[in-house]
């Protein structure tokens, strides 16, 4: 092939000589500190740890975790006050999980869901209760679920 229909001048640009877009040498960190600033008086972030403490600049954070907001908050409120309620009760005559009825590809799937909700709800599931796994057609699991009748 031939380069007939190649550019006999090659175009170039100030940011690809230099390696970075031509801005301001402290852009960034003026933005950063106006972010945070903006942050404290809009009440996001505050000067104080958990207990009360000044924060020191120069450690880092204690708890890296970010404090949960909206949706996440209200499930986490939902979940533990139905910890709470169910712990108060010997045994709960009505428990019925969410994951029980969905259907999956595979029955690994399945099993995997089923462990990762006994991960996540130990507290609330009762003692007699036991999940399977019902292979409904080639492809198609079902999780099922029922309380193990005990002899007295």
């Amino acid at each position: 092939m031939n380069d007939q229909y190649r550019g006999s001048i090659k175009q170039s640009f100030a940011w690809w000589d230099i390696g970075g877009a031509d801005i301001p040498h402290r852009l960034f960190t003026d933005f950063n500190e106006k972010y945070k600033a903006w942050e404290k008086r809009r009440g996001f972030s505050n000067e104080t740890d958990f207990i009360g403490n000044p924060i020191d600049k120069n450690k880092k954070e204690l708890n890296p975790v970010k404090q949960l907001r909206g949706v996440a908050l209200r499930a986490k409120l939902a979940l533990d006050n139905k910890k709470k309620i169910l712990i108060k009760k010997k045994t709960s005559t009505k428990f019925s999980p969410d994951i029980v009825g969905k259907q999956y590809a595979s029955g690994n799937n399945a099993q995997r869901k089923i462990k990762q909700y006994i991960l996540k709800n130990h507290l609330i599931i009762p003692a007699d209760y036991e999940f399977g796994v019902n292979k409904i057609d080639w492809g198609c699991y079902e999780i099922t679920g029922n309380r193990i009748q005990i002899k007295k």
